[in-house]
């Protein structure tokens, strides 16, 4: 038994709309589409599902969008499946022998109607919103690989830096909560944008020359219930300058006019021998890429959420250069 491809796309929709939901604000398709890869001509009839089954809601208009009707945690994996794909159950012989009856079954009916039941219930005990949360810290394990891959050469800086944000502090956790583990691109970008003239090459090279990017975000556990204001914050980079993975932590602090976004941690640089890197240039990329990677974080956080009355404008001013919309990530 496996999910179809329209299974697959609903599980990936609505998996989306559960990290967005703490925000309160309705996501747009394209939005949707560009965080879980559900092609743009499939996404309106798999939002629709969640929509026919009662597990999200659409409305249209410029504020309009797509969103759960209830929280992650009352919404079901088996509720997500069968909104996609129909009642989970074996309608066929298991033996390919036609449909399945209890009159003259095969060997293998007893068992398998017990497994596909054992199934059903192991998914309408898994929530959506645990569904989601193990996304997120697969994401994390792959930006911080096993210690005992970390045998080539390499220098160490910590970085510290920060931004303000034109969103109340609450607001801007939520916000951060929802797009955890979405935030490769933003970082590749800032990378590609701030690199060059630290290890040596041209900004047609940096530009041109391919590089992955994995980036995790997860937000610190909380006994009380309440938002974290500390994330944990780890990614990896592999380009032309060799691989590089930063681990560190993400605070949100109260600042006036809105909130103030800081993060520290330790930069990890693989030597390359062809492109040596100075203690000082080092630290200026470390530094150079972890600011853009804030500016650019601040500008998506602000233009997808409505700023709190009377809160001014981000003193985290990002050129049109750094200005990219978080994707999908690689």
């Amino acid at each position: 038994m496996a999910l179809s491809r329209r299974g697959d796309y609903v599980m990936r929709a609505a998996i989306a709309l559960a990290r967005s939901f703490e925000v309160g604000a309705p996501r747009k398709i394209r939005e949707l589409v560009a965080e879980t890869a559900v092609p743009r001509t499939f996404a309106s009839q798999i939002l629709g599902d969640l929509v026919r089954t009662r597990i999200a809601s659409s409305r249209a208009g410029r504020d309009g969008g797509y969103r759960l009707l209830r929280p992650p945690t009352e919404i079901s994996a088996l509720e997500v499946i069968e909104a996609a794909e129909g009642p989970l159950r074996a309608e066929r012989c298991a033996v390919g022998e036609g449909t399945c009856r209890p009159e003259g079954a095969c060997p293998l009916h007893e068992r398998w109607m017990s497994a596909v039941g054992q199934l059903r219930d192991l998914l309408a005990r898994t929530s959506l919103a645990e569904l989601a949360g193990l996304g997120t810290r697969a994401q994390a394990a792959l930006c911080v690989p096993p210690p005992d891959l970390y045998a080539s050469p390499r220098q160490s800086v910590r970085v510290a830096e920060g931004a303000q944000v034109a969103l109340a502090p609450d607001v801007l956790r939520s916000a951060l909560v929802a797009r955890s583990g979405r935030l490769g691109p933003l970082v590749g970008a800032a990378w590609r944008d701030g690199a060059g003239p630290y290890v040596g090459l041209r900004p047609a090279r940096v530009a041109s020359a391919p590089l992955t990017a994995a980036c995790a975000l997860w937000p610190a556990e909380r006994q009380d219930g309440a938002q974290p204001a500390d994330f944990s914050l780890a990614w990896r980079l592999s380009g032309p300058a060799g691989a590089s993975r930063f681990e560190g932590t993400l605070t949100v602090l109260e600042a006036p006019g809105g909130a103030r976004i800081q993060v520290s941690g330790d930069w990890h640089q693989d030597l390359d021998e062809g492109l040596p890197l100075t203690q000082a240039r080092l630290e200026g990329l470390a530094s150079a890429v972890v600011l853009g990677a804030l500016r650019r974080l601040v500008r998506t956080l602000e233009g997808s959420t409505s700023p709190t009355p009377g809160h001014g404008t981000s003193s985290a001013k990002a050129t049109s250069s750094q200005a990219a919309d978080l994707a999908v990530l690689p």
